[in-house]
């Protein structure tokens, strides 16, 4: 049996499994199988599989993920891919399953189910604070499986595909977010402030998060004072032939809004991932009404919708 990372957390394996059914975690040798069960998902088009085997392998080797396989019947019947992230001015870990897959002569067999308790047994491991999914309006049953498990509905998934740019709005001062920043990013996130005995640690881990190379993170500045924030990440699923935009934050001040300062921040970020190569973006939303237009002004579609787990 292939373990692939022998570092990586292996609780799932301990969860119940439906009668002839077998949970493992992905390892280096399941490309095939693993290609073959996403193309399916995604209906994708059949690039050389050499094209997606680095970002594969990279995957397998991630100590912040936790991909799983089903097999039944002797066959590989669906997957889960599962990784740890973190959120701009958070020091813990959030979970999110993004990919999520049973092949359809398989269904109704508990195989999901099985694949999505092998993640919730992984953040649970590792002590995340919430876990997070995303699914289309119209998967009724994936829906029901979600809700039956503890999770509940938290937003709005929203995406671009492909992305359109836009010029950025002129006359807000972007500049890039420093480790210096950090109470005023939490400020414009609504985050609490840390005890005295957490500050230092979760200031680290703010600077930490700054210094990824997959990262997009700019502030909006009126008069020397930070009045929004925007935070864009580049993911590389393995199935993928260019980076997504992840909007993983953005806030503008109270008494900001409602003047063009979400949208130039919006803008600024996904200029600067579509120049590193993305061409698609998303992001789940659980604003006011204000967010959400100007997300469909912007070109953003209502998918589906997000699901969350939390302690």
């Amino acid at each position: 049996m292939t373990l692939g990372n022998p570092e990586r957390a292996i609780g799932g394996l301990a969860v119940a499994r439906p009668p002839g059914v077998e949970l493992r975690p992905l390892g280096r040798d399941d490309f095939d199988l693993a290609l073959a069960l996403v193309r399916e998902l995604y209906d994708l088009p059949r690039t050389s599989a050499q094209v997606h085997r680095d970002r594969f392998d990279a995957l397998i080797g991630d100590v912040d993920a936790s991909p799983f396989l089903a097999f039944a019947d002797g066959e590989a019947a669906g997957l889960i891919i599962f990784r740890f992230r973190r959120r701009l001015g958070l020091a813990t870990y959030e979970g999110w399953v993004s990919d999520l897959y049973v092949r359809s002569a398989f269904r109704r067999r508990g195989i999901a189910r099985a694949l999505l308790a092998a993640a919730i047994a992984e953040w649970r491991l590792r002590g995340g604070h919430q876990l997070v999914l995303e699914t289309a309006h119209t998967n009724l049953a994936a829906r029901a499986l979600y809700e039956s498990m503890g999770l509940r509905g938290a937003g709005t998934h929203f995406q671009e595909r492909p992305m359109t740019l836009r010029a950025p709005e002129t006359g807000v001062e972007m500049r890039p977010i420093g480790p210096e920043d950090f109470r005023a990013v939490g400020d414009l996130l609504g985050l609490p402030a840390p005890t005295a005995e957490r500050l230092q640690a979760v200031e680290r881990v703010f600077a930490a998060y700054l210094r990824r190379s997959d990262l997009v993170g700019r502030l909006a500045i009126v008069a020397g004072t930070p009045i929004g924030v925007v935070a864009v990440e580049l993911r590389e699923p393995f199935f993928a032939t260019a980076p997504q935009a992840w909007i993983a934050a953005m806030a503008v001040a109270e008494g900001s809004r409602r003047g063009g300062i979400g949208r130039a921040l919006l803008r600024t970020g996904l200029a600067e991932a579509a120049a590193r190569g993305a061409n698609a973006a998303v992001l789940e939303c659980d604003a006011a009404a204000d967010a959400r237009g100007l997300l469909a002004q912007e070109g953003f579609q209502d998918v589906g919708s997000s699901y969350r787990l939390e302690r």
